[in-house]
């Protein structure tokens, strides 16, 4: 599996984290949408990073989604997020939401 994108973007440095803390191997093509435009093309048409291209071909493209793959697939006791519905929305608050609202 390949994780395409530049270590400097924020939402690229937040799917490698998440994948080491999922215990997924991974290999970091660190390729710049700008810089790299046509390379990054090819890889993906939609140019977006981060990009996830899975051992079987299929891409995974925006953080938020390429996470949500990760944690629908893995079994419950590798994901991340808490099983019940009230954890849940209590940690994705903390995750986009204002703490101080707690």
């Amino acid at each position: 599996m390949k994780l395409i994108g530049m270590m400097d973007s924020p939402y690229v440095r937040r799917v490698a984290v998440s994948l080491a803390l999922y215990g997924v191997e991974f290999e970091s093509l660190p390729l710049s949408v700008f810089s790299g435009f046509d390379e990054f093309s090819r890889i993906n048409p939609v140019v977006k990073a981060p990009t996830v291209v899975l051992d079987n071909g299929t891409q995974l493209m925006d953080s938020t989604l390429i996470l949500h793959y990760f944690e629908t697939t893995n079994p419950a006791g590798r994901r991340l997020l808490p099983v019940h519905p009230e954890a849940i929305a209590r940690d994705l608050h903390l995750l986009g939401g204002d703490p101080r609202r707690l």
